[in-house]
């Protein structure tokens, strides 16, 4: 009976937590064992901060280029974790489909606005993206990891600044949890540091996409047949 009670208490336990938080929850339970909860670890953001944004929209999506984002931070080998903070950026945007074509600067230097918009006139894109990884920690599946980013986008023609905007996201280390009843553990993903920048930039992407694409208007609801 009272392990009975204690399976009652788990159950409960996992309905508050799948309805209470974010994380995906399962559960290990059988009548010989203490019930243990796996909690998926989460990626743990605000909204964007849009410093610029552009008041109206063009005609027609422009093509982009994407240089490797400049870091800021001290650390060892910036420009080798900027470009690949920089490729997975630019992978999410490919796969949000933000622009109708995004060609990434691998080979270039990390992101300066002159030389940026130089190289974009020479290979034709109307706008020109990059930035700057002002914060960044790498915690692997032992610790925590966070990602913080400013990305600029300027018109080629003009080399006006059409949008800044910054972001950041955490994703912290869970511990293992031992109570009287029952258990918890935290689950990480295989690569923290792709899902917080995966995140983080696609919320920024959004924000471009939908300058660029604007939601269709909802058509008018057919009035009721019977009113």
């Amino acid at each position: 009976m009272p392990r009975f009670a204690a399976i009652l208490v788990a159950m409960s336990t996992l309905f508050i937590l799948s309805c209470a938080s974010p994380p995906r929850v399962s559960v290990d339970m059988d009548l010989a064992s203490q019930p243990t909860f796996y909690l998926d670890d989460w990626v743990r953001r605000g909204y964007p901060q849009v410093m610029v944004r552009p008041e109206g929209r063009p005609e027609i999506p422009p093509n982009a280029l994407f240089m490797p984002l400049r870091v800021t931070q001290q650390m060892q080998h910036p420009t080798l974790v900027g470009t690949n903070v920089s490729r997975m950026v630019w992978q999410t945007w490919l796969q949000q489909r933000v622009f109708p074509v995004i060609e990434f600067a691998d080979q270039a230097t990390p992101y300066r606005q002159d030389i940026a918009l130089r190289l974009a006139r020479m290979k034709g894109a109307q706008v020109v993206v990059g930035g700057y990884v002002t914060y960044f920690v790498e915690g692997g599946t032992a610790g925590d990891t966070r990602v913080s980013l400013q990305i600029e986008i300027l018109d080629v023609a003009s080399g006006q600044l059409l949008w800044s905007m910054a972001h950041t996201a955490l994703l912290e280390r869970q511990f293992t949890n031992d109570y009287l009843l029952f258990a918890t553990k935290a689950r990480m993903p295989s690569d923290p540091t792709w899902a917080v920048v995966q995140t983080v930039s696609a919320d920024m992407g959004k924000e471009v996409h939908d300058w660029l694409y604007p939601p269709a208007p909802k058509a008018p609801s057919k009035p009721d047949a019977f009113q």
